[in-house]
């Protein structure tokens, strides 16, 4: 089997997570954290609050997309695509006008603890299939796949990178650019963009790598100021 015959090889993201069908098993893990995140919202905000929360999200939804995106469309996004990640970072936005960051970012990480590496894992292929495809190497094959993969999301407008360290025993992949930081960034607050995206990466990747024998370190995220969002694996 090659690298490009693996699941999802040289797709983007959202494209993916369109076409992805969950097993039984991960719905039901979802569904139960998105009853777990919708219940907390209504026990911070009371169902008065959460009812006035869901006019702020499609009243906040509506101005968004009345703005200025001609540097995010330069890129190559799509209007639908544009439109999915607005609606991501408007709801993390009024989130956090109404919670305040840190309940916000609290309430959603659980949510992202409970149910992002199910998520993920369905988009990515299996770590087995990687080591498989390296021949024993985990790393020789995931980096390819995950080149493709950057190759996909940049061809759509919505993430661009550059390798950083390329080794038999470290692969570093810096994402300079992000429709997500960016559009949280517009609409007033790159941090939306950590604690509603980025923190994902983080419950995920690490839970990936300890399968295989690696570590995953990340130094910080564009969201929170740093030039990049460093994505690196190293076996240990």
């Amino acid at each position: 089997m090659g690298v490009n015959e693996l699941s999802n090889y040289g797709k983007d993201i959202i494209t993916i997570q369109k076409n992805t069908k969950l097993p039984i098993k991960s719905k039901i893990k979802i569904i139960r954290a998105l009853l777990g995140f919708v219940g907390r919202l209504l026990w911070y905000m009371n169902p008065v609050g959460f009812i006035k929360f869901i006019k702020t999200v499609k009243l906040e939804k509506q101005k968004a997309l009345q703005m200025d995106w001609t540097h995010v469309r330069a890129k190559g996004i799509s209007e639908e695509n544009l439109s999915s990640v607005i609606s991501k970072q408007v709801v993390a936005k009024v989130m956090v006008d109404t919670l305040g960051y840190e309940q916000a970012a609290k309430i959603r990480n659980r949510f992202s603890d409970k149910c992002s590496y199910y998520i993920l894992q369905e988009i990515f292929a299996k770590p087995e299939d990687f080591v498989k495809c390296g021949k024993g190497d985990f790393l020789l094959a995931f980096k390819e796949y995950y080149v493709a993969l950057q190759d996909a999301m940049k061809k759509v407008g919505l993430e661009e990178y550059e390798v950083g360290i390329d080794t038999k025993d470290c692969f570093q992949m810096n994402i300079t650019y992000c429709v997500y930081h960016e559009v949280a960034k517009a609409l007033g607050n790159s941090m939306n963009c950590y604690y509603s995206t980025c923190y994902g990466d983080e419950v995920f990747f690490p839970k990936l790598c300890e399968q295989v024998n690696f570590e995953f370190k990340r130094q910080g995220t564009l969201a929170t100021g740093k030039p990049c969002c460093d994505m690196t694996f190293i076996r240990k």
